[in-house]
């Protein structure tokens, strides 16, 4: 078999160099013609002169950067791989690591030497023996990250606590509370914790972005002050969160005390929010399910 690889410049991880290792550890007969593109729009083409001079499948490795035009670009060269694909009748790999899938270097080069290595043998099976693929269908393979699994009907729910530190007088009740209402309900809680109220929507989605995670509860009190800063923080919260739960059809839930509230307020409330947001949570994924 000849496997075309195609990486880019652009890319700040070597995936030629990963792609290359995986195949030759694992398939040592597969025989290799490398190249190298400026960028991901460069692909398509690079691929097709391969799979036209007789490689029998090719791997298109690029690194996607986190800006609106970046992801634009890896969509018109996604679409213009296609093309050469269905021109050829053979397969091109398209292997794509978006800048802004990890949240850490580390996690970014986890993300690329995963999906990489699973790739390379995807490209040998789908030539050499497709029937390797066609044992793992329904298995929730995933390339980048673990392997999802099979659906699992039994899985007990999943919920993501974020608790603010600040005000962690009361927050910590809040957070007691909520976890005795999921446990009571079977459900299993994953706590998170962030500076403040304000702070809360991007680590909720975060927490969206994981499939064990069916729902977010949002867990802070803001205290009134001597301005308005304390109604512009929770207004500005609230409608990021409501915003993110449609988003990811999932329930986010508002366990936040205030605006307006005094500090004898949210210690009269601690408990009964906690409480209040974690059952909301609960019962609004029973009435999407059912």
């Amino acid at each position: 078999m000849k496997l075309g690889i195609v990486d880019t410049m652009f890319s700040r991880v070597n995936m030629g160099e990963i792609a290359i290792d995986e195949i030759k550890k694992n398939y040592p007969d597969v025989e290799i013609t490398r190249r190298t593109v400026p960028g991901v729009k460069d692909l398509p083409v690079e691929c097709k002169r391969l799979l036209d001079s007789g490689c029998d499948s090719c791997m298109a490795l690029g690194m996607v950067g986190g800006a609106k035009i970046d992801t634009q670009c890896a969509h018109e060269a996604s679409l213009s791989t296609q093309e050469a694909k269905l021109k050829c009748s053979k397969h091109i790999i398209e292997v794509f690591i978006h800048e802004n899938e990890a949240w850490s270097p580390q996690e970014f080069i986890d993300i690329c030497n995963n999906r990489i290595r699973k790739h390379a043998h995807n490209a040998v099976l789908l030539v050499t023996d497709p029937q390797k693929l066609i044992e793992r269908a329904g298995t929730g393979a995933r390339q980048g990250k673990e392997d999802e699994g099979p659906i699992n009907t039994e899985e007990k729910l999943g919920l993501a606590l974020i608790v603010c530190r600040f005000n962690s007088d009361i927050t910590e009740r809040m957070k007691l509370s909520a976890l005795e209402r999921a446990k009571a309900a079977g459900a299993v809680a994953k706590v998170v914790e962030v500076p403040g109220v304000y702070d809360s929507p991007l680590v909720a989605k975060k927490m969206l972005l994981d499939k064990k995670v069916n729902a977010v509860v949002v867990l802070g009190a803001v205290i009134k002050g001597d301005t308005a800063h304390d109604e512009i923080v929770a207004k500005d919260t609230a409608k990021r969160l409501g915003e993110l739960s449609l988003e990811f059809n999932k329930p986010v839930t508002l366990g936040i005390i205030g605006h307006g509230a005094t500090w004898e307020d949210a210690e009269k409330r601690a408990q009964e929010y906690g409480e209040r947001a974690t059952d909301a949570a609960l019962d609004l994924l029973n009435t999407l399910r059912n």
